[in-house]
């Protein structure tokens, strides 16, 4: 018999879904690896938000009140905050913490079980599970970077995509409050580098644009600059963020949420906070939709409209920053540099959100009205937010 959602993806996204819809419908969540949370392929660096939404503040490993941005021409940009501003988690630890709050909710939760293809049929969905079928009335593709359930069900791909690896360091940063951002052509073509302080650990990482060879070939390179590279690696892993969400997350009988749908924020890559609150809407729509008999895709557009709402305009203002960003050489960034370094400026910076980050785009312009001369139209649409 079918059950009533499938959740395609056992990440915090899914089980987060999982978790909402299960004590109302009969739930499956389905995994294709063997073990909730590995391989992780994450850098773990969130809003206390984040963490909050699943209790899971036994995950965290490190707090972070502030940053340092090292620009290409050598200067470097420090940044304290009054508070904390994200956190670090054990990202494996995480993602099980979520699939135990979905299986205590009373979702069923399955490993090893990689989705080939899918498929409509009369008054239902068919999804092809390494041989053998799982029929369900309802589908939720919360399955990641590689999900091909979208474009199979016609929904299309998101806009952008960049491609990273991070390596975790036997190494003890001096200040742990604070994360390091590297930025250059050099260093991270149309994305950045990055330094996580995890205690006697630390996480390295970076993401490129396509076509500009290999994330490895990078991080190696940073690894000698900073004087790491003879650092032992606890482990090294590689992945990839969409960017600019798909151009329709619903369909008859299915809902895309998290990086299926490239709900990641363009600026900072991140996609947990998008994911799980897309999660958690996905699962109020379908609850409302078995509710009213009505599961096709004009009775969940609604879904889109509530995501749109909480957290859509972000997504497009720091897309338009990125397709900026990506045109601008290490002069440009150096240039911005010098006109952010100075101390209203940067203590606009300390206070940003980093899920919400174009909305400093106001005050940072009052701090420092030189940045207009950067990107004149970009800066007036983002304060026309």
């Amino acid at each position: 018999m079918p059950c009533d959602v499938l959740v395609v993806g056992g990440g915090p996204v899914g089980c987060m879904a999982a978790s909402v819809l299960a004590p109302a419908l009969e739930t499956v969540v389905v995994e294709e690896h063997p073990r909730i949370g590995e391989p992780v392929q994450c850098a773990g660096l969130v809003t206390p938000r984040v963490v909050d939404m699943v209790s899971a503040r036994d995950a965290v490993i490190n707090r972070v009140d502030g940053a340092f941005i090292h620009f290409p021409g050598g200067r470097t940009l420090t940044l304290q905050g009054s508070e904390v501003k994200a956190v670090v988690v054990d990202r494996g630890e995480f993602d099980r913490r979520c699939a135990s709050l979905a299986e205590k909710a009373g979702a069923r939760v399955m490993t090893s079980q990689r989705c080939s293809s899918v498929r409509r049929e009369k008054g239902g969905i068919v999804m092809e599970l390494d041989g053998s079928e799982r029929r369900c009335w309802a589908l939720l593709a919360a399955d990641g970077y590689r999900s091909k359930l979208g474009q199979q069900l016609g929904l299309g791909e998101a806009r952008d995509l960049v491609r990273g690896i991070e390596a975790d360091l036997h190494l003890r940063l001096e200040d742990q409050g604070k994360v390091h951002v590297f930025l250059g052509r050099d260093v991270a073509p149309g994305f950045f580098a990055w330094a996580i302080p995890c205690g006697d650990l630390t996480r390295v990482g970076l993401c490129v644009s396509p076509g500009n060879g290999t994330p490895l070939s990078y991080l190696e390179k940073l690894l000698r600059r900073q004087g790491w590279a003879e650092a032992k690696r606890e482990r090294t892993y590689s992945g990839a963020i969409p960017l600019g969400h798909v151009p329709r997350s619903y369909a008859d009988r299915v809902l895309l949420a998290g990086d299926a749908a490239g709900m990641a924020k363009p600026l900072s890559g991140g996609g947990l906070y998008t994911g799980m609150t897309a999660g958690r809407m996905a699962a109020e729509t379908f609850i409302e939709a078995f509710q009213k008999d009505d599961l096709s895709a004009s009775g969940l557009s609604v879904y889109e409209r509530r995501w749109k709402a909480e957290f859509g305009s972000e997504l497009r203002s720091s897309f338009r920053v990125r397709q900026a960003f990506v045109k601008m050489t290490d002069k440009d960034l150096d240039r911005a540099g010098e006109k952010l370094d100075r101390e209203k400026a940067r203590a606009v910076l300390a206070t940003g959100d980093i899920d919400f980050p174009t909305a400093l785009a106001r005050p940072l312009l009052k701090a420092a009205p030189s940045l207009l001369t950067l990107s004149p139209t970009l800066i007036m649409r983002l304060m026309r937010r």
